[in-house]
């Protein structure tokens, strides 16, 4: 997952397409409107209605011809959802089909009309799920019109959506982890409840107005799998926690979180642009009285990375753009270093110098632009360099040895596990990771 501030202005609909098409691209979730309270059909057609506080999470934001299914019987609706528009048998498969902004579902034996507004489809029984890109999910499965194409939305109750959420962030079943699978469901629901429009600034809310969903089923916010990630452990981990979240000065927050801290976690504004917050500052992962940490268990708690000066260029030329919007030709080379260092230590400037220039990389961006020969980014800014030279003094290989994996921010996963392993419940790693917060009911 990934966090930042919303700033903006308002949106009308006529800009949905666009924001739509934007917000692919972007690495920051949306925040949207609010859900509609589920109705039932007048014919009795729906016994699957959703319970408690809704969250409508993208699955998909420009489909071209979206394929909906069903477990058991499922139902397409208009919006009204007042009559069916289409009764479909269990195992059968409906498209969506797209005409500018009007919608039609198409089956093996009919269509329904082309209209204005989503489509929705519902499943007929309490334990039928619906289906969509091989997944099954909970809830209601909403298709929007968009200048982009097609929107998915999985419309779910949240304690429903963590349990395919909780499992994907962080899988830890073992007994000894409960605890820290329960901060995770915790931090988890935060984030969700800070992304729907009652929990938000006013003006966020509004500029999110002509969104159709509240976030999305990505790292962009949370990994979200539906019915196939559940797992038990972390099922009991969602309902033992059941609408807590974290709260500051009263207020419901975003809760940021990350694999591991690699010993101590960092300011917002150490890998992002924008303000630090009170509840989410750095943080020692020294397991007290000894040279330990608590994350030190996980698998990239310590990582090396090696370039030879011509990977290294062609990385560069591929990435160095597009990650950081630096406007250098690359060319060979000639050297990489650590400009600035922030108050965790991790790289706060790194400095690269071609025979076409000098790029400055700030921050997170730094993970987008250096990345592997398959592309992967890198693990985390909190690393030393090694800059290798040959006999004519060129650069003739790079290593970065480097601590931790994730931006940094907020609550280290497998921080969380080690101190669960030590004894701590939820509530006392959810303080150590967001200082002067407290876990409160939602509402």
């Amino acid at each position: 997952m990934q966090w930042t501030r919303n700033v903006g202005r308002a949106l009308t609909a006529a800009t949905l397409g666009a924001v739509l098409a934007m917000a692919c691209a972007q690495r920051a979730g949306p925040r949207a409107s609010r859900p509609t309270p589920p109705r039932s059909s007048a014919g009795g057609e729906v016994a699957a209605l959703l319970n408690g506080r809704v969250a409508r999470v993208a699955l998909a934001t420009g489909a071209t011809l979206p394929v909906f299914g069903g477990t058991g019987e499922w139902r397409v609706f208009g919006e009204d959802a007042r009559s069916p528009l289409a009764r479909v048998s269990g195992g059968m498969e409906w498209r969506v089909e797209r005409r500018g902004l009007q919608l039609r579902a198409v089956g093996p034996d009919g269509a329904t009309p082309w209209r204005d507004g989503p489509l929705v489809a519902r499943a007929t029984t309490s334990d039928g799920y619906l289906t969509f890109n091989g997944r099954r999910w909970r809830g209601e499965l909403w298709a929007h019109a968009t200048n982009a194409g097609i929107a998915v939305v999985n419309r779910v109750a949240v304690e429903d959506y963590l349990r395919g959420v909780v499992p994907l962030e962080l899988d830890a079943p073992a007994p000894a982890d409960a605890a820290a699978l329960q901060a995770q469901a915790v931090a988890a629901r935060s984030y969700v409840y800070s992304r729907l429009p009652e929990f938000e600034p006013r003006d966020v809310a509004i500029r999110q107005a002509a969104l159709p969903y509240d976030l999305r089923a990505t790292t962009s916010d949370q990994v979200y799998g539906g019915v196939d990630a559940e797992r038990a452990a972390a099922d009991r981990a969602v309902a033992s926690t059941t609408g807590l979240v974290i709260r500051y000065a009263g207020a419901v927050v975003s809760a940021p979180y990350h694999s591991s801290c690699g010993g101590s976690t960092a300011d917002p504004d150490e890998l992002w642009q924008s303000e630090n917050e009170p509840w989410l500052r750095r943080v020692s992962d020294r397991i007290p009285g000894t040279d330990r940490y608590y994350c030190d268990i996980a698998p990239r708690f310590r990582w090396t990375r090696t370039w030879d000066e011509a990977t290294l260029r062609g990385v560069l030329d591929r990435y160095l753009r597009a990650g950081s919007g630096a406007r250098v030709p690359v060319g060979a080379v000639r050297d990489v270093a650590v400009s600035s260092r922030t108050a965790s230590g991790r790289v706060g400037v790194l400095s690269i110098a071609t025979d076409g220039g000098r790029a400055l990389l700030r921050g997170n961006d730094i993970r987008f632009a250096v990345r592997s020969v398959g592309g992967d980014i890198l693990p985390s800014t909190y690393f030393s360099v090694d800059a290798e030279r040959g006999a004519d003094g060129r650069l003739a290989r790079l290593t970065i040895r480097g601590n931790g994996n994730g931006h940094g921010v907020g609550m280290c996963q497998w921080g969380a596990v080690g101190r669960a392993r030590a004894g701590q419940d939820f509530r006392a790693i959810l303080r150590a990771y967001f200082p002067g917060a407290t876990v409160e009911r939602a509402e």
